[in-house]
């Protein structure tokens, strides 16, 4: 009986290790990115606090009359400590639409305003949930006005999202889960309840194989067995919903693709596929928005800041600084200002993303909501 133990427990020892070898060959690689920098415009001493944080944010989304909206980031699990959804006022977050509301939220990732005054939600499913949420809330009301959950299965890392000048679509963009599923662009129609999910086999959507390298050193999970690979994350409309841009966090290149065949199913996988247009190099990077004047920022994971693409295609590194530990969502305000936020993943993202524990959360705190003044960047 000992001896049979024995072999159990060797063949049990050697598939573990085989299945860690394997873990660590196809998803544990990643190189070093070359880096795309530029002397910055402005001194890091330019970014102004707009709000000290006890936990991580997430995202923040501005209203055309300037009312600010941020969230605690899904991954630091604040709601075991209290309220995730903010609005920004004089500086303090306060909790929004109510501190009684706050039990409702599942996870919020990404946030924007629509043209309507309704500021949109993505809750996606990803490790712990049921199903992906999707919902718009009127700003004159601070009143949800529409809620739509997704199928089991269905956008389960849907992390950023974009609406239409109507009101009419809402593009989102579903990273994946690192290299074990596939990430899209969907297409969502609230009225019809139309869903497309476009460029899942495209290689500007996939994630590819560099490794971001953080102020706390190389961001990687299951103590290097899995590279922190990321496919299409941030995403941006144009001013007059002709294009969509979207980039992965761990890839190359920024693209663009035309809106009207994104959003037309007779346009199958091959045909929009022709459509993408690359528009160059780009920085590992997380949050996408267009500014006032059609040019597209982007936060700059590895160098704690902002970089532009300018009108000639060339980047430009608008600021830097080596305190922002992860430079994640990004939204320019009504004055011209930058918006952004320092989710500070490393710091406290568990190697087997369980929940960090409140020590570690404590351990890094302060955390900030960031601003670039707009004259800092003309």
């Amino acid at each position: 009986m000992k001896t049979w133990t024995l072999r159990i427990g060797a063949v049990l020892a050697i598939a573990l290790a085989l299945g860690m070898l394997w873990l660590k060959l196809v998803h544990g690689g990643g190189s070093a990115y070359p880096s795309v920098a530029t002397p910055a415009l402005t001194p890091a001493s330019s970014l102004q606090t707009v709000a000290t944080l006890d936990f991580p944010p997430g995202n923040v989304a501005v209203a055309a009359d300037g009312r600010t909206f941020m969230n605690y980031h899904p991954f630091a699990k604040a709601e075991r400590f209290g309220p995730t959804m903010f609005e920004v006022v004089n500086g303090k977050p306060v909790p929004w639409p109510s501190l009684e509301a706050q039990k409702d939220w599942q996870g919020v990732f990404g946030m924007t305003v629509d043209r309507q005054n309704r500021l949109w939600l993505i809750e996606p499913a990803g490790l712990d949930h049921a199903r992906t949420r999707l919902t718009a809330w009127s700003l004159a009301s601070n009143a949800k006005v529409y809620e739509h959950w997704f199928d089991k299965g269905v956008l389960p890392f849907a992390q950023d999202l974009r609406i239409t000048a109507d009101g009419r679509r809402v593009i989102l963009a579903d990273t994946g889960l690192f290299k074990f599923t596939r990430p899209a662009i969907a297409v969502f129609e609230p009225e019809s309840g139309r869903l497309l999910l476009r460029l899942e086999q495209h290689p500007s959507t996939q994630a590819q194989d560099w490794t971001i390298r953080t102020p706390l050193g190389p961001h990687k999970l299951g103590y290097g067995l899995v590279n922190f690979a990321v496919g299409v994350d941030g995403i941006a409309l144009s001013d007059d919903d002709q294009w969509l841009y979207f980039g992965g966090m761990s890839h190359q290149h920024l693209y663009r693709v035309p809106l009207a065949a994104l959003s037309n199913p007779e346009f199958d996988e091959a045909a929009l596929g022709q459509l993408v247009e690359d528009q160059g190099v780009k920085p590992l990077s997380d949050g996408i928005t267009i500014d006032s004047r059609g040019r597209v920022i982007l936060t700059d994971i590895e160098h704690g800041g902002l970089v532009r693409r300018r009108d000639d295609g060339q980047l430009e590194t608008l600021v830097s600084d080596p305190q922002v530990v992860w430079a994640d969502g990004v939204v320019q305000a009504p004055d011209g200002a930058l918006l952004f936020t320092d989710s500070a993943i490393p710091a406290y993202i568990d190697q087997f993303a369980r929940p960090p524990s409140l020590e570690r959360l404590v351990a890094h705190r302060p955390y900030r909501l960031l601003r670039l003044p707009a004259i800092s960047i003309q």
